[in-house]
């Protein structure tokens, strides 16, 4: 870890200006998961969709997203931070949220299985609890292409090793906001070239998740609100709208 953020600290020396728009990025796996994170508040939970406010509304069964990408919730799964039973002591499952792209499945506690005669997926919080149930060991599948391949992939886009400040601009519109952080890179003919200005993104992370052309093989685990397990991904566009002074 200390390598990797001395190497990336040297290399974003001297960062040039770049224009806004929408380019071709790769994601490191700490972007991924921090998009993963924001998507798990905005509707990955029986409570959302029970008060319509989710957007998996009307959603299950239809392809929202790339065939390549696969999201779990898994308790059991050691590449995460295990844990048997929820805070209502029932057993964990395994939930598949979305299978190859289509829209599967949300998680529930006891009160929203017992509202909608659903079986109780062993995700509750501890009470009080406004949220309801939520997926606390979300994974994302990896794929089977190397850092190196995901970006020999872009012949001009951007390179993100992480954002930072994401915060949820609407819900059901998968909408979240936020800057790059900690080594934002061109990638010129499938290789990474200047280091460039930190941007502002507004971006609909359904979208995004539509557009990935290839995913990582290795996977990191990130905790910040929730544990997430994510790869790194090449996405053919994502918006970028402002640039931040560093």
């Amino acid at each position: 870890m200390a390598r990797e953020a001395v190497e990336k600290a040297q290399r974003s020396r001297h960062p040039i200006d770049f224009s806004i728009g929408e380019y071709a990025v790769v994601l490191d796996a700490y972007a991924t998961a921090d998009m993963l994170q924001n998507l798990v508040f905005m509707g990955l939970s029986a409570t959302a969709v029970q008060e319509e406010r989710s957007f998996m509304n009307g959603q299950f069964g239809k392809q929202l997203v790339s065939p390549l990408v696969t999201i779990i919730d898994d308790g059991h799964n050691p590449a995460g931070l295990p844990q048997a039973f929820d805070y209502e002591g029932v057993p964990k499952q395994r939930v598949v949220m979305f299978d190859h792209g289509i829209a599967s499945a949300v998680v529930y506690d006891s009160f929203t299985a017992f509202r909608e005669g659903k079986p109780n997926t062993g995700h509750a919080l501890p009470a009080p609890n406004p949220w309801g149930p939520l997926p606390l060991h979300t994974m994302m599948a990896a794929g089977d292409a190397s850092l190196e391949e995901l970006i020999r992939g872009v012949d001009r886009g951007i390179y993100v090793t992480r954002f930072h400040y994401t915060n949820t601009v609407h819900p059901v519109k998968t909408l979240f906001t936020g800057m790059t952080r900690d080594g934002t890179f061109l990638i010129e003919h499938g290789e990474l070239t200047s280091p460039v200005k930190n941007f502002r993104f507004t971006q609909s992370i359904l979208d995004a998740l539509r557009d990935v052309q290839a995913i990582g093989s290795e996977r990191i685990q990130c905790r910040d609100y929730v544990p997430v397990v994510a790869p790194a991904l090449r996405i053919s566009s994502f918006q970028f709208t402002g640039v931040t002074g560093a």
